[in-house]
């Protein structure tokens, strides 16, 4: 667990805590931390929500089955994110997503039970909780108005805002491949290259492997906001 500390101490839910807090906290929690290889299940859709989950290496995918058969990739969760909180304190009693690791990752996992009678009575954890879950309902009205948008190269604007938004950089490292962020956009692969090529040839953007830096800002605001 030790080596992991700097990551927990960067995680969301234990905000204000310090190394020494989040050892004796996790010491009286029931945790386990697994290695999962690429596209491995963390969690089924079929299955009941037994865990609260903290990314300590890689990134992970969340991803929600419709009934026709088909899905779509809610969020994505990297280095540092914790996971499935509101889930274990719904009365739901299965999990209706996928979470899906996307790269090799470790995934600390706590115990539901822990959750509600070690986490739950720390008045500092259960703020940042209840502020998770809070964040959650604000990136879920993101990924409404993603879909709001009719045209790829307004998904793809939509997108590169937000991360610029979120990150507070116009640099932006991808964790996933470009297939990946097509299946995040719901979009196809070869229309979303080719939007993103003209974004690129347009000077809009530059790619440079797996990071793409946002040249004119104004001009995917413009895009975005073109009737």
């Amino acid at each position: 667990m030790n080596q992991y500390m700097t990551v927990l101490c960067s995680c969301a839910m234990f905000k204000k805590k310090e190394k020494h807090e989040i050892k004796d906290i996790l010491s009286r929690t029931q945790c386990k931390i697994i290695h999962y290889q690429k596209n491995d299940f963390i969690f089924r859709a079929d299955q009941p929500p037994t865990h609260i989950g903290i990314v300590l290496n890689g990134g992970i995918e969340i991803q929600n089955n419709l009934e026709s058969g088909k899905f779509f990739n809610v969020f994505y969760k990297k280095k540092g994110d914790a996971f499935g909180g509101p889930l274990i304190l719904s009365d739901i009693p299965i999990c209706k997503f996928d979470i899906i690791a996307k790269t090799q990752c470790d995934i600390l996992l706590i115990d539901k039970q822990s959750v509600l009678e070690v986490l739950l009575k720390d008045n500092i954890i259960a703020r940042n909780i209840l502020n998770l879950f809070a964040k959650s309902v604000l990136l879920l009205n993101d990924k409404l108005e993603l879909f709001s948008y009719s045209s790829i190269q307004k998904k793809i604007a939509f997108a590169l805002l937000y991360n610029i938004k979120s990150g507070g950089s116009n640099r932006i490292h991808l964790i996933y491949s470009k297939k990946s962020w097509a299946e995040h956009l719901n979009v196809s692969r070869s229309s979303f290259s080719r939007e993103l090529k003209k974004l690129q040839d347009a000077g809009i953007i530059d790619i440079d492997h797996k990071t793409i830096t946002i040249l004119k800002r104004d001009d995917l605001e413009s895009i975005l906001n073109d009737a």
